[in-house]
């Protein structure tokens, strides 16, 4: 066997190790085992993603229905009309209503009972926990079902419990004033259940070290509760804001088609059901096209805005 000397021992140590799949260009090294495996995840969202993004950007500069396949380009006059139409500014702000009301009842709420179950002993936060989380399993078109028997004006569960106390009994969907909360009830009933074990499984993975350090400092109630449990909640409190403000209008969806329609007089509408009927109900495929450019422009706008606003106030753990 053929002795190594030292000096050779270091040379070789200091030597670049060769990659598993190299890429050789004169002296350099490119490692494509990384892009082979990203390969498949691209493609796929090149494929339904991206590409239909550049394709919905493209319609948007045209006029068609949908059914003949000729079109006419007309530039920016879909933006033009969609932004100098009177009841844009309407669907925006209930678009917000919407995004509002989902952060009570999918953020706000999902923490607050989880912070109760973490009160409870094991056994009545299992049972808890379950009964939360019944919604979820729930086809939305089933539950929004249910929820019309609510909202009915006759026989209804609410205004027979209503009429019951003596009270009044509102029109629910038919009032421009309740129909927009009534139908985004609906909506977060069903999906109250899954932010809420993810809000549970947040605050439970809280190091109940700093918990016990905090109180042995005399911090207890309310200081505890915001100055130690919510910044170090914060990964898991940014993640559900960003995920229900991105889903509020989709999850809106289904109760708005099964409920009111849009209606009364378009008072539960918003920039997504707004694409759906310009799209599939009044056939302007470039409008709607339009309307969605200008949503996706909405969110981006919103996101980024929550990461640079949020982020740097966030904790990670190391």
């Amino acid at each position: 066997m053929q002795e190594v000397s030292p000096d050779e021992t270091k040379q070789l140590e200091g030597a670049p190790r060769t990659a598993a799949f190299p890429f050789r260009t004169n002296d350099s090294r490119l490692e494509i085992a990384p892009y082979l495996l990203l390969l498949p995840a691209m493609t796929a969202l090149g494929l339904f993603v991206f590409g239909p993004l550049v394709q919905t950007l493209w319609i948007s500069f045209f006029e068609w229905n949908l059914v003949n396949p000729a079109r006419r380009f007309v530039g920016l006059e879909n933006y033009a009309a969609i932004v100098g139409d009177a009841g844009f500014l309407g669907m925006i702000a209930q678009s917000f209503a919407y995004m509002g009301l989902a952060l009570i009842g999918n953020l706000a709420l999902p923490v607050g009972l989880a912070l109760l179950t973490l009160q409870l002993s094991e056994r009545e936060a299992e049972l808890f926990q379950s009964l939360l989380f019944v919604p979820a399993v729930v086809a939305v078109s089933v539950g929004v079902l249910v929820w019309s028997w609510f909202y009915l004006p006759a026989g209804g569960l609410f205004n027979v419990a209503l009429e019951g106390l003596g009270l009044p009994k509102p029109a629910w969907l038919n009032d421009p004033f309740l129909a927009l909360p009534s139908v985004s009830l609906a909506a977060n009933w069903k999906f109250l259940g899954f932010n809420y074990l993810i809000a549970l499984a947040g605050l439970r993975a809280i190091p109940r070290e700093y918990l016990e350090a905090a109180r042995v400092d005399g911090a207890a109630g309310v200081f505890l509760l915001r100055r130690i449990v919510l910044p170090l909640f914060g990964p898991s409190a940014l993640f559900l804001l960003v995920s229900t403000l991105l889903q509020s209008l989709e999850q809106v969806f289904v109760p708005i088609e099964v409920l009111t329609v849009g209606g009364p007089a378009g008072a539960t509408t918003n920039l997504m059901y707004a694409v759906y009927q310009e799209g599939f109900k009044f056939f302007r495929a470039g409008r709607a096209a339009a309307e969605s450019v200008l949503l996706i422009g909405l969110f981006a706008g919103l996101i980024v805005w929550q990461f640079r606003l949020f982020e740097r106030r966030v904790t990670y753990e190391r």
